[in-house]
C-alpha cells in the first residue's frame, strides 16, 4: 500500500505542479500585456478546464488503485479527449460562426 501512495504522488503531483507553475507564469505575463489571455479566461472556459482536469485526475487515481480496469479508464479518458477536441472555446469571441 505504501508503494501506491508513491505512485499516486508521482501521477498527480507532477501534473498539478506543472499546472500551478504555468498558471503563475501566465498571470505574471498577462499583467504586463494588454490582456489577451482574458479572452480565454472566461468563466465558462475555466469551468470546462477544471472539469477536464478533475475527471482526468480522478480517473487516473482510480486506475492506479486498480478500482477501474484498464478498458474502463481508457474509455473515460477517450471521452475526455473527444470532449476537449469537440469543444469550441472561442465560439462567442469569434462572432458566433457555425463551424
Amino acid at each position: 500500500m505504501e508503494n501506491m501512495w508513491l505512485v499516486l504522488i508521482i501521477v498527480l503531483g507532477i501534473p498539478f505542479l506543472f499546472i500551478t507553475i504555468c498558471w503563475i507564469v501566465l498571470m505574471i505575463i498577462m499583467r504586463k500585456t494588454t490582456g489577451e489571455l482574458k479572452l480565454w479566461l472566461t468563466p465558462d472556459n475555466v469551468i470546462k478546464s477544471l472539469a477536464i482536469i478533475f475527471v482526468t485526475t480522478s480517473t487516473l487515481v482510480l486506475a492506479v488503485l486498480k478500482i477501474l480496469e484498464g478498458g474502463t479508464a481508457g474509455a473515460i479518458l477517450s471521452g475526455i479527449i473527444g470532449y476537449t477536441l469537440g469543444t469550441q472555446f472561442f465560439k462567442e469571441k469569434l462572432g458566433g460562426a457555425n463551424n
